[in-house]
């Protein structure tokens, strides 16, 4: 417990940006909870000397020896004593003398019992006692100056530690260890102080006086001494006034504008911690700073907040995935220990002023034992004689991978989807290729045993049912061998008399989460129309993935593709929730270019020309399913390509 552990004021968290009417309510913050001193948990004692003072902490796990030592302040029995022992790198020693010549010793409570239980480290506090006598202590006690545990642990029973100096207070006693020590009638090595280098009797003045020891609270209660106090000032009090009264500091909005508060904790000894509370008074709320998505450990803890400007009186509500959270009607949403189940969206509703704002949510992963994969992409577009809906996907691993395959037309207004195809072809083609290595038209057309091989194997990946008798849709099981790596694409055309529609293009994995063969990639190359491109992909498993989104246009003249879409704006929901969790128009807004361009060579991807209004995020997202919708700026159409490659090795 050297000097320097001994805990100084400290700023535990910072205060929030807070918004207030002018000449509306008071804002009152309690500063137990943004200050404190650490690691104090027992009464506090304060001993107020002729030279300084300083403050003791006293330990729980001596109760009878804290207890003997309150019984002598409430008693007021150390009143007016003296430090009436000084050895030099050794102890200083009190509370057997009163501050009077001839020295005269303090009535005694009957002796306590030794309770040694900690070091005679330097800054302890512990009880004198009768040579050979474990039991024999009463009112004397000392400080230790250096660490004295080789010597005092073991002897008589060991010297029981009952307390610690704090903060700064050991500079107070190693100034009374400084002083010059004398021998007077009735003890020894007692310091003093001012005395003349002529004068021949020691005088009550030059003894150390210990005119107080009080039991003290940690923090100010408007009453009497306390460990911290409080003072508070306004960078402009015609916008906003501030007063301490204890540990409570109100605010008093007056005017528009924003005041940036000085609130400062301050010990005994002058030791000192600052934090600023900026208060906007008046004004059109705004946003500061949104709440920030975090990645953390498992068990580790999650702190989210918001700032806010202007908006008088804030009222806040958080949700998770659009779920209020009971109780969450702060500035800050705090979980101590994450677990898998707080992966999500978290988000805040701010009012004030008859506004209500949310700004994007913040995403909560934790870095659990297990995998994930993509299990499955959908695409819904449009498909024309001249337009293909053309899905693809990359896999890596060595093995066998079995796939659903599938191109809905005529099902889909069964979901009310206007104008769908009445007729898809599915074509599925090795990357870089031109051969058709599977092709469906309608779905029931093969054998039996693939029929029914296709029926388990799509309700086992949750694929809704295709109708029997004669529907017009495509589907197949694929079974595909991968070496290394493989890549393929399904060309989705009209077939038969239909010439036009919308179709739904779905790929599933179809193996478990062991298998040696995974997706690292899917896209989707279509027109985008005026409803966009909808893509949708699932990540399966336990674990959070790191996933690279594109939504190609402008690039796309790069490989001959005609007609593309101008400026795709790329927007990531979960499925089923009207929470938008990535959004991006021009891919190098935002200064993300560098980190953009590197995450593409991880990925393998191409690089999209610079400057260009392609679209593109990087995000870490949980087990789940999603939408990356791509839609034309202004209502544009054009050919696009949305690309999703995961990242994670």
């Amino acid at each position: 417990m050297a000097l320097s552990a001994q805990p100084l004021p400290t700023a535990t968290q910072p205060f929030a940006t807070r918004s207030l009417a002018p000449g509306g309510a008071a804002l009152t913050l309690d500063l137990k909870e943004y200050f404190n001193v650490p690691g104090v948990t027992g009464q506090v004692a304060q001993v107020e000397t002729v030279v300084g003072t300083f403050n003791v902490e006293l330990f729980d796990d001596t109760p009878l020896t804290k207890a003997n030592f309150l019984a002598y302040i409430n008693a007021g029995r150390y009143t007016n004593t003296i430090i009436h022992r000084s050895v030099a790198g050794f102890v200083i020693q009190t509370g057997g003398y009163f501050s009077r010549l001839p020295l005269e010793h303090i009535a005694t409570f009957p002796a306590v019992q030794n309770e040694f239980r900690r070091s005679n480290l330097r800054g302890t506090l512990a009880m004198a006692k009768l040579g050979g006598d474990p039991n024999s202590a009463t009112s004397e006690w000392f400080v230790n100056l250096s660490d004295n545990s080789a010597n005092l642990d073991g002897q008589n029973g060991g010297f029981t530690v009952f307390g610690r100096v704090l903060g700064s207070g050991m500079q107070v006693v190693d100034t009374i260890a400084a002083l010059p020590r004398y021998n007077i009638p009735g003890a020894s090595d007692v310091p003093l102080r001012d005395v003349a280098s002529n004068q021949t009797a020691v005088e009550v003045r030059n003894l150390i006086t210990v005119s107080t020891v009080s039991a003290i609270p940690v923090y100010s209660t408007g009453t009497g001494r306390s460990v911290l106090t409080f003072l508070a000032q306004s960078s402009d009090p015609s916008v906003a006034t501030v007063s301490i009264s204890g540990s409570t500091l109100t605010v008093t909005p007056l005017a528009t504008g924003t005041s940036a508060l000085l609130i400062r904790a301050r010990d005994t000894n002058n030791n000192v911690a600052d934090s600023t509370l900026i208060v906007t008074v008046g004004g059109t709320l705004s946003i500061g700073a949104p709440p920030q998505s975090q990645q953390v450990q498992t068990g580790g803890p999650v702190a989210l907040s918001v700032t806010t400007l202007g908006g008088g009186l804030i009222t806040y509500q958080w949700s998770k995935n659009g779920v209020p959270i009971i109780g969450a009607n702060t500035f800050a949403y705090i979980i101590p220990s994450a677990t898998a189940t707080d992966m999500g969206f978290y988000t805040v509703s701010v009012s004030g002023g008859g506004t209500t704002l949310t700004p994007p949510p913040a995403i909560v992963t934790v870095n659990i034992s297990g995998t994930s994969r993509l299990v499955n992409v959908s695409t819904r577009g449009s498909v024309t004689a001249n337009d293909a809906l053309t899905p693809g996907f990359v896999m890596r691993g060595t093995g066998t991978k079995r796939l659903v395959l599938r191109a809905v037309g005529p099902t889909l207004t069964s979901f009310q989807v206007p104008g769908a195809l009445a007729d898809p072809r599915m074509d599925v083609i090795p990357l870089s290729q031109s051969n058709v290595i599977l092709a469906n038209d309608d779905w029931q057309n093969a054998p039996a045993a693939d029929v029914t091989a296709l029926v388990a194997t799509s309700a086992a990946v949750g694929a809704f049912a295709l109708p029997a008798g004669g529907s017009k849709d495509s589907a197949t099981l694929a079974a595909l061998q991968v070496t290394n790596s493989g890549g393929y694409t399904i060309r989705i055309t009209p077939a038969g008399t239909a010439t036009a529609g919308v179709a739904l293009a779905e790929i599933y994995d179809a193996d478990g989460p062991n298998s040696p063969v995974r997706l690292i990639n899917v896209s989707t190359l279509g027109r985008v129309t005026a409803d966009g491109l909808t893509p949708g992909f699932v990540i399966g498993g336990s674990a959070p993935k790191q996933l690279l989104i594109r939504a190609v246009g402008p690039t796309l003249r790069a490989f001959n593709v005609a007609d593309v879409l101008e400026d795709p704006q790329l927007t990531i929901y979960p499925l089923g929730l009207d929470i938008v969790i990535a959004r991006n128009n021009d891919w190098q807004d935002e200064g993300q270019g560098a980190t953009l361009l590197a995450a593409f060579k991880a990925a393998g991807a191409f690089d999209l020309t610079s400057g260009s209004r392609d679209a593109a995020v990087l995000v870490r997202l949980p087990p789940g399913a999603y939408t990356a919708v791509t839609s034309g700026v202004g209502g544009t159409t054009g050919q696009a390509l949305v690309e999703v490659y995961d990242l994670d090795p």
